[in-house]
């Protein structure tokens, strides 16, 4: 396990190749970090700052070089913060912003998720204040250039978990506080005209894949960690999901389990399987055999192993 600290809180966020996506407070303000790993620890470091605060949330391995989503120029609150511009910027392989992208959406919001789509790049996320909380989905072009953008919805409070490929339209998934906390589908042509919503379960979903054709959710319920896999509900205690990887027939989960940062495998119909990899933390990024998360107000990253 090795700690890393390039501020007063570092915290990764995204995995893309070898290009670790993530924030640092440097003492006065928040800036992104692009930390390039090698053999599994970090060989270099680069930060996307200005004007306030500027947070990375989402990236994408392009071969030749990178996409990264986030939200700068805004305000960190406790309550998600305000003045936020959606963020997305083209890297090249030595981590040289080609081209970026700054979108006003209802004054606060940013980009969770980047979603290659043919000729061009989906990108979505949550936007508005509490009490006026919505979605967004747009389209971008290779060259940077907005092609559409739509927002939707009205809500106490929203959480983005997910947006995912769904025939030949999008499926985004939030989590909408209207009285209750509850976990939505919202189905989209490829033009971003919303054609149906579903709800799926009660619950906060921080994210969510597909797995052998099953739609997975990851999150919190009440106070305890919680995945529904199809129909199937997993509840492991007090804690919560926070990522997921696809591995072979596996499915695993990083998060926070009792205080401390877990891994768990789900594998077959057999029961869950916990790895507890350090204490006062959780796991926010996940890699095959590699958890990347926080302890303290330090970065971790810790290989793992389920072989006994």
């Amino acid at each position: 396990m090795r700690t890393y600290s390039f501020g007063t809180e570092t915290i990764p966020t995204a995995l893309a190749g070898d290009l670790l996506v993530g924030i640092v407070h440097d003492g006065k303000n928040y800036r992104i970090m692009l930390a390039r790993l090698k053999n599994g620890e970090i060989s270099e470091t680069r930060f996307l700052a200005g004007e306030n605060d500027w947070e990375g949330h989402s990236a994408l391995d392009l071969g030749d070089g990178y996409l990264i989503g986030g939200s700068v120029e805004g305000t960190a609150t406790p309550d998600g913060g305000e003045g936020w511009k959606a963020y997305l910027a083209r890297l090249d392989g030595n981590l040289n912003v080609l081209w970026e992208l700054k979108l006003d959406v209802r004054s606060n919001g940013a980009v969770h998720s980047i979603l290659p789509a043919g000729d061009g790049i989906i990108i979505a996320d949550e936007t508005g204040r509490p009490g006026n909380r919505g979605f967004f989905m747009g389209k971008v072009s290779p060259e940077g250039e907005l092609l559409w953008l739509k927002d939707f919805g009205s809500w106490d409070d929203v959480l983005f978990t997910a947006l995912l490929p769904s025939g030949s339209g999008l499926k985004l998934i939030g989590s909408v506080k209207d009285g209750r906390w509850e976990v939505r589908a919202f189905d989209f042509d490829e033009n971003g005209e919303l054609r149906g919503e579903e709800a799926l379960a009660e619950g906060i979903a921080l994210t969510a894949c597909l797995w052998n054709g099953e739609l997975v959710l990851a999150g919190y319920r009440g106070e305890d960690f919680w995945l529904r896999i199809g129909e199937r509900d997993v509840e492991l205690g007090k804690g919560s999901a926070t990522s997921l990887l696809l591995s072979g027939d596996r499915l695993l989960v990083g998060g926070e389990l009792e205080g401390n940062a877990v891994v768990v495998e789900i594998a077959g119909g057999k029961e869950p399987k916990v790895r507890e990899l350090w204490e006062d933390g959780w796991v926010e990024v996940l890699a095959e055999n590699m958890a990347f998360g926080v302890k303290g107000r330090e970065m971790v990253i810790s290989r793992f192993s389920f072989e006994d």
